[in-house]
């Protein structure tokens, strides 16, 4: 099946995320911006925080991006996303989101971070080490039983994630706002 959307199609057999689920999402205007961050809502006191970096190399390519979502409604609640910022200078933005976050909510123990920590993440781990793990307010969540820091996304994991976000999302227990992020999840394949 094939259906239009705007001036793009959406075919059902290849889309990690069901077309009918893609044709309803419809992503918000930011309310607020600070530098290239864009918020969708502001920090609330009593909420957790998820920040998360997938860090890229900043040669143009591939854009690095930070996605912030409250965990208890589970809504994204902000983004960055550039494709030509060093990976020292992610750390620092990813930093300055977690600060923004607890200056906003005055509660750092609701913040958690982490850090995709792949080929080009072994790269953003040592500048998180220059940077000093003690100047982001919050806790760096680490997959469980291994040495490094951060999260590794080899093929099985991924496919675990995106399973366990397809069904987030296709069952609205995950709110996406970003024009940006609904834009990737039209051509994201499975």
């Amino acid at each position: 099946f094939r259906r239009e959307i705007g001036c793009e199609f959406i075919i059902a057999d290849e889309t990690l995320i069901a077309p009918a689920v893609l044709i309803d999402l419809e992503g918000i205007e930011p309310t607020s911006r600070m530098g290239q961050v864009r918020w969708y809502d502001k920090p609330k006191k009593g909420s957790i925080y998820c920040v998360a970096l997938d860090p890229s190399l900043g040669t143009g390519s591939d854009p690095a991006a930070i996605q912030i979502f409250e965990a208890n409604s589970t809504v994204q609640i902000g983004e960055w996303k550039h494709n030509k910022t060093a990976i020292p200078e992610q750390i620092k933005l990813l930093a300055a989101i977690c600060k923004h976050i607890e200056e906003s909510t005055n509660e750092p123990n609701n913040i958690y971070y982490s850090i995709e920590n792949n080929s080009i993440g072994e790269a953003a781990l040592i500048s998180l080490a220059e940077f000093g793990e003690s100047n982001i307010p919050g806790t760096m969540l680490s997959e469980p039983g291994k040495n490094r820091r951060g999260f590794n996304t080899g093929p099985k994991t991924k496919l675990a994630a995106c399973a366990k976000f397809k069904t987030l999302l296709e069952t609205g227990r995950l709110k996406v706002n970003s024009h940006s992020l609904i834009t990737e999840l039209k051509s994201f394949v499975a």
